[in-house]
């Protein structure tokens, strides 16, 4: 069954706020959620408890994109001021 109220992740503008992702499909879930809209699934505490844990460990991975994104904005930034 799915919960098509809410709609599709990769539809939202508000992207930012389905930061977990389904324990069975692996879909982006929206942070209070309790049924995946994708494939059903009810979290169970454990299961939440697991999505939390998975986004933490990835959260502290990737930190490494932030810096590179920014290092990329900044050289872009440089590269206009000297054709000036």
């Amino acid at each position: 069954m799915k919960n098509k109220d809410n709609g599709y992740p990769y539809l939202n503008i508000d992207r930012l706020t389905y930061i977990y992702k389904c324990v069975k499909c692996k879909a982006h879930i929206k942070k209070g959620i309790a049924t995946c809209y994708r494939c059903g699934y009810e979290f169970t505490s454990s299961d939440i408890d697991k999505m939390i844990t998975e986004y933490k460990e990835n959260y502290s991975k990737n930190w490494h994109v932030k810096i590179y994104f920014v290092l990329f904005v900044g050289g872009i930034v440089l590269l206009l001021l000297n054709i000036n």
